[in-house]
């Protein structure tokens, strides 16, 4: 075969052949190494610069924003009405500056806007308050202290009227409504004031049927927390329990609605028992004042302050905006507002909000649903972020006392006592520390509390549940259904003892039953000391059970009725001044600085992956409320807890999870 016609083999030899070739010594090339560092150095500076102009065009964004705020609040007219719209809850703790704000100042806070209402009472400008709810699901204890503000607003005599298209969103906010000179609803609106209920899910036949068994141990017969699991109705304790609270809230609802609408008791429980009203019925019932609609309400209030129902310079302004001038002043000066500080006394205000958590990383495992943005401050309350921030203020000569907020469900005994640890060092330090209640301060919330000099506690809240829970479930019986087969390889007898794929033995169940022992009697022995009662008393209030804050009082779980504002009144009388007015009141843990918030984002990267495995492997949602039953058996982890699920009014009724 002749290859000639191959252009390829023409050019080519087939075989190599054997050539020398010349090695060339290196040479040292600088230049090409010099264009090189030059060329990486400007695409660093490039961007750096790209970098910086961005953050510089965020950052002059957001002084103009504030500018814009500044010059809107020096603004604000010698003649107004303050403008309140309800919709949901109003926070408690101030959040995190904004990010994409990051000079703005957070003052969407329930101590603000009480504060607000107050120094309204004696501001000529503010000739009254104008409210209209568009949204439910304010807790009653939040209500209860803002109505207080509401109604000293109104023995100023200056008038608040509220409107809402309906009263719907149950008792809870037609309780705060009720607070205002008058109620106006619009025509076709309905009024719903059905009562309180509570409604449990028991799924202990559902748990049976799919093999699933609960092996959950309590200190004592009222700790309820996981009687939706072990029980398949409502034992008689939490009943009984769940009852006398419901007769306190209703009892202190009923008793200050009331009053407002100029009925008896009797007759408002009457009203009560038909649950729903049309517009004229509840006109002709006095449930209401005005059924009208809200352009006439408008022309009446800027007649009432203007003389000319049609006047359009009427300024009606905002809550936040009215905050803001408050918060900073007209003309504010950070130096005067700095030495003011310094020539104060100052009270620490500590918030401590969430279910109690070693680390704040807790939640993201406790709700493995949700990937925790580095924006929102986690709703737990951290062992690991409170407590140096307790024992840095016991270090600290600035401050001469602690007012600590809680709202606390409950959670890790562990963590409970850091924190408690915590609390006494600032009082072995000579300053007192004063516990106010909001709306739950129940189980590890009220270990936290037990040592404080006094307790403030709202009527309604929820606290007590002196007691501890533990075990586990076991999936054993599940397993074999689905026909899974679990081995194991394992060191130690009680290697596998936290296995949810085997039930505890006998010898693991006594074990877990001592440590529920030591935990209980060590709630009981704290909650002795810090209450300077007898072991035996704390015993009779203790075995699990929740109380009203009025009935805590009564058995000396709290010593007074008052909210936050009343606790750091009490605590300024302390040092020597007559209210909060004559100290510094310093927030803490202080919200994250925009720096703060971006480099726990970049933290939170190294975890989003593993959230989204946790996610991957999640077949469903049982129920509804499964979020919050997960969340309950997150307190399970270790094996015991000091928990409570939370209970809440919210649009007439109280679900207890």
């Amino acid at each position: 075969m002749t290859h000639n016609n191959d252009p390829w083999l023409r050019k080519r030899q087939i075989f190599s052949q054997k050539t020398s070739v010349k090695k060339k010594k290196p040479r040292l090339k600088i230049l090409p190494i010099l264009w090189l560092a030059f060329k990486k150095t400007s695409t660093l500076i490039g961007a750096v610069v790209i970098i910086s102009s961005v953050f510089m065009a965020w950052t002059m964004s957001s002084i103009l924003k504030d500018i814009e705020a500044e010059v809107e609040m020096a603004k604000l007219p010698k003649e107004m009405v303050l403008y309140l719209e309800i919709d949901g809850d109003i926070p408690d703790q101030p959040g995190d500056v904004n990010f994409s704000q990051p000079f703005s100042q957070s003052v969407d806070t329930l101590r603000n806007y009480i504060d607000a209402i107050e120094r309204a009472e004696k501001d000529p400008r503010v000739k009254g308050i104008y409210a209209m709810i568009k949204g439910g699901g304010m807790s009653v204890v939040h209500a209860q202290e803002l109505r207080k503000a509401l109604k000293n607003f109104e023995a100023s005599g200056k008038f608040s009227y509220i409107f809402a298209s309906a009263y719907d969103q149950g008792l809870g906010s037609y309780y705060l409504a009720s607070a205002f000179d008058e109620m106006w609803m619009q025509p076709m609106g309905v009024v719903m004031i059905s009562g309180i209920s509570a409604q449990v899910p028991y799924l202990r036949r559902v748990l049976d049927k799919i093999g699933v068994y609960p092996q959950i141990y309590k200190r004592k017969e009222y700790k309820s927390a996981f009687d939706t699991f072990t029980e398949s109705k409502m034992p008689e304790e939490s009943r009984r329990e769940t009852k006398t609270l419901i007769e306190d809230i209703a009892l202190t609802l009923g008793a200050d609605i009331s009053v407002d609408l100029d009925m008896t008791p009797e007759v408002f429980k009457g009203l009560i028992d038909k649950g729903l009203f049309m517009d004229q019925e509840a006109l002709e019932a006095g449930l209401i004042d005005v059924l009208d609609y809200e352009d006439v309400l408008i022309e009446k209030i800027t007649e009432q302050v203007t003389g000319d129902p049609k006047d359009k310079k009427l300024a009606y302004v905002k809550f936040d905006s009215y905050i803001s001038e408050m918060v900073k002043g007209a003309g504010y000066n950070p130096k005067r507002a700095k030495a003011a500080a310094l020539n104060a006394e100052t009270i620490a205000l500590v918030y401590a909000q969430g279910m109690i958590v070693e680390k704040s990383s807790s939640r993201a495992s406790a709700q493995s649903t949700d990937i925790q943005s580095p924006f929102n401050r986690e709703n737990v309350v951290a062992a690991e972020d409170i407590a140096p921030v307790l024992l840095e203020i016991a270090e600290d000569e600035r401050y001469k006392a602690v007012v600590l907020r809680i709202d606390s469900p409950g959670g890790s005994p562990v963590a409970s006592e850091t924190i408690l640890r915590a609390i006494q060092k600032v009082q072995e330090a000579g300053k007192s520390v004063t516990v106010s209640m909001g709306s739950t301060a129940a189980s590890g919330g009220y270990w936290i509390a037990s040592s404080a000099d006094q307790i403030f506690a709202m009527p309604t809240t929820v606290t007590g549940s002196i007691g501890v829970i533990g075990g586990k479930f076991s999936l054993a019986k599940l397993w074999e259904k689905l026909e899974v087969n679990w081995d194991e390889v394992s060191w130690g007898e009680k290697a596998g003892m936290w296995s949810m794929n085997q039930p505890y033995n006998k010898a693991e169940a006594e074990r877990v039953n001592a440590m529920m022992d030591n935990v209980y009697s060590s709630f009981i022995k704290r909650v002795a000391k810090g209450r300077e009662m007898s072991e035996a008393d704390v015993e009779e209030v203790a075995r699990g059970r929740i109380w009203s804050g009025q009935r805590a009082v009564t058995v000396g779980l709290a010593d007074q009725i008052g909210g936050l504002n009343d606790a750091l009144d009490y605590a300024a009388v302390q040092l020597g001044g007559e209210n909060r007015r004559d100290v510094f009141v310093d927030i803490l843990p202080r919200p994250l600085t925009p720096i703060e918030q971006l480099i726990k984002l970049l933290e939170g990267q190294v975890q989003a992956g593993q959230a989204l495995r946790v996610q991957a492997g999640l077949l469903g949602s049982v129920m509804a409320q499964l979020r919050e039953m997960l969340q309950e058996q997150q307190a399970l982890s270790n094996g015991v807890a000091v928990y409570e699920p939370s209970a809440r009014v919210e649009a007439g009724s109280i679900k207890r999870f």
